[in-house]
């Protein structure tokens, strides 16, 4: 299906949505006017396998060559995980008059 209309939208269910092969446009007379994406279930073994895959290729990085490869375009290579990022943000404090 290349397309819903609107006042198909209305009338279908969440299952027929659910078996849509991918993003689907939906359309008001010629315009396109949104896009629906079924949300679909993950496959636990792929992504178990995409996770072991994730892990082995993190295992081969080194910190120095992704600072050196980070300063080398341009981009400070200081620690970017959330509480670090919390750590230099300025304080919130409450104005006095």
């Amino acid at each position: 299906m290349s397309h819903i209309s609107i006042r198909a939208l209305q009338k279908i269910s969440g299952e027929t949505i659910g078996a849509l092969p991918g993003p689907t446009a939906i359309k008001s007379g010629d315009r396109t006017i949104g896009l629906l994406i079924p949300l679909k279930r993950s496959d636990p073994d792929r992504l178990a396998a995409v996770l072991a895959k994730a892990e082995q290729l993190a295992r081969k990085r080194s910190r120095a060559e992704d600072d050196a490869a980070l300063a080398a375009i341009g981009i400070d290579p200081a620690d970017s995980s959330a509480p670090a990022r919390r750590s230099r943000r300025p304080k919130r404090g409450r104005a006095t008059a």
